[in-house]
C-alpha cells in the first residue's frame, strides 16, 4: 500500500475556497468536490477561518443583504426577486424553529425529562 503525501495549499487558495463556501448556496461536500479537495480539509479551513461556519455564513448573508439594501440602483424586478428570496429564507427558518421545538417536546415526553431552560434555574457546578 502506497501512502500519498500531504498536499499543501496556498493561503490564498484556502481563503478562496472558504469564500466560495460562505458566499454560495452549495454544501461543504459539493464545494470540496468541485475544487478537488477533501471535505474534511475544507471543513477544517472553514472552522479555522470562521470558528463557526454557521455564524460566519449568517453574518455574510446579513452583510450581503444590507449591502443590497444600501444600493438604490435595484430595479423593481430585482427588488421583487430579493423579497421572494428573503420570504423563502424566512419560511425555512420558521419551519426549522418549529421542528426543533417539536423535537424537544417529543424528547421531553418520551424520556420524561425537562430539556428547556427554566427561568431562574440554578446553574450546575462543574
Amino acid at each position: 500500500m502506497v501512502k500519498q503525501g500531504m498536499k499543501f495549499y496556498s493561503e490564498e487558495f484556502k481563503d478562496q475556497a472558504v469564500n466560495v463556501y460562505f458566499n454560495g448556496n452549495e454544501s461543504l461536500k459539493d464545494v470540496a468536490r468541485r475544487l478537488g479537495i477533501k471535505r474534511f480539509t475544507l471543513q477544517d479551513w472553514v472552522y479555522h477561518r470562521g470558528k463557526s461556519s454557521k455564524a460566519k455564513k449568517d453574518s455574510n448573508l446579513a452583510s450581503s443583504n444590507s449591502s443590497i439594501m444600501e444600493k438604490e440602483e435595484l430595479s423593481p424586478s430585482e427588488l421583487e426577486a430579493l423579497i421572494l428570496k428573503l420570504e423563502k429564507d424566512l419560511s425555512i427558518e420558521k419551519m426549522r424553529s418549529e421542528s426543533l421545538s417539536k423535537m424537544i417536546e417529543i424528547a421531553e415526553r418520551e424520556y420524561k425529562i425537562s430539556i428547556r431552560k427554566k427561568i431562574g434555574a440554578k446553574q450546575s457546578l462543574k
